[in-house]
């Protein structure tokens, strides 16, 4: 085990544990460094603090293909008097898609779950089970 392994631990991303043993702790008081400076013989926690980030405000720095009439149709968009950038107009137009997405998987899982709910032997099982359990 190599001397840095035996003092210090990562545990995680946000997390440093820094090990001092009474060896490392007398050796670091031989090289001349000063007590105070020198943390105590034990375990030490340092945690980092985090950030939470939106992720609608996270931005990522991407290279992708795109076909050259779409890019040309946002950057004639882009060109109007008030316009958004074109960067942001695909953005915009990305997004709505995603949401448009969303809303469809959700409105599936609702008209399953409405027909189940109205399915008498759907209920009937589910209420065998609950009295089972």
């Amino acid at each position: 085990m190599s001397e840095q392994n035996s003092t210090q631990d990562i545990s995680d991303k946000n997390e440093y544990i820094l090990e001092i043993t009474q060896e490392k702790y007398s050796e670091m008081k031989a090289r001349g460094i000063d007590e105070e400076a020198i943390p105590s013989v034990g375990k030490h926690i340092f945690r980092r603090r985090t950030r939470k980030i939106n992720p609608r405000e996270a931005k990522i720095k991407m290279t992708m293909f795109i076909d050259y009439d779409i890019l040309q149709h946002f950057r004639s968009r882009a060109d109007k008097p008030n316009a958004a950038p074109y960067q942001i107009q695909i953005n915009q137009e990305l997004r709505a898609a995603m949401e448009r997405d969303l809303a469809e998987e959700e409105n599936k899982l609702d008209e399953v779950a409405k027909k189940l709910l109205s399915n008498p032997k759907f209920l009937e099982a589910i209420s065998e089970k609950l009295k089972a359990a």
